[in-house]
């Protein structure tokens, strides 16, 4: 039986007592660097921190000992969704945690949405496993963005490639409304309040040649 068979997944609120634990897993499997701080992570998982996206926390347990965690968010305007961090304790990878989590995850996004969402999207290393999962298992693909994460929240400016998976919207409609995603993204999850002044916005708005 593998991980994925009897391990309990389930929604995680603020208040939790294993929310905690999931910001340490995120640090250990992404590395600290590549986290929030723990202030800005409460901020980010609150569903008061902005009505125009909808975050969700997910977490799986074996035993009742936590052993992967996900967090994604569900943005409005744009009707689409983003994985944000993901993490699964090492002896338990490629046993479908994973997997398992991110399903669960996105059928929590999709609740918030009043049709479907039009995608899910995640920001990744350039050629790591999973970009290359995006890529060559769940039928997405990079856009055509010179993407960099801004230095907010405790964060390291670093280029990133974003790629997505088109779920009702075809990759031509992301694609055209890829400025307004954009804009959401700087101003729903980095909060930044005017994005048309910060440098990775900028620069690129700028490699798309068109602005939101």
């Amino acid at each position: 039986m593998t991980a994925s068979e009897y391990c309990d997944v389930r929604l995680l609120e603020c208040a939790d007592q294993s929310v905690p634990q999931a910001y340490l897993l995120f640090q250990e499997t992404i590395g600290s660097g590549n986290v929030e701080d723990a202030d800005s992570f409460r901020t980010t998982i609150s569903p008061l921190t902005d009505p125009s996206v909808a975050p969700k926390l997910v977490a799986s347990f074996a035993a009742e000992r936590l052993i992967g965690a996900m967090l994604g968010v569900y943005l409005r305007r744009t009707n689409g969704c983003m994985i944000l961090y993901a993490g699964v304790r090492e002896p338990f990878r490629g046993q479908g945690v994973y997997t398992r989590m991110r399903k669960f995850l996105l059928r929590e996004l999709a609740n918030e949405s009043q049709t479907h969402p039009g995608f899910v999207m995640s920001e990744v290393e350039d050629g790591g496993w999973l970009h290359r999962k995006y890529l060559d298992e769940w039928g997405g693909f990079a856009a055509p963005i010179d993407y960099r994460q801004p230095s907010v929240q405790g964060l390291h400016r670093r280029k990133l490639r974003l790629v997505a998976v088109p779920m009702s919207s075809s990759p031509e409609e992301i694609l055209e409304n890829l400025p307004s995603v954009l804009h959401d993204v700087f101003t729903g999850i980095y909060r930044i309040q005017y994005p048309e002044l910060e440098p990775c916005f900028q620069h690129a708005a700028a490699s798309l040649g068109r602005t939101p």
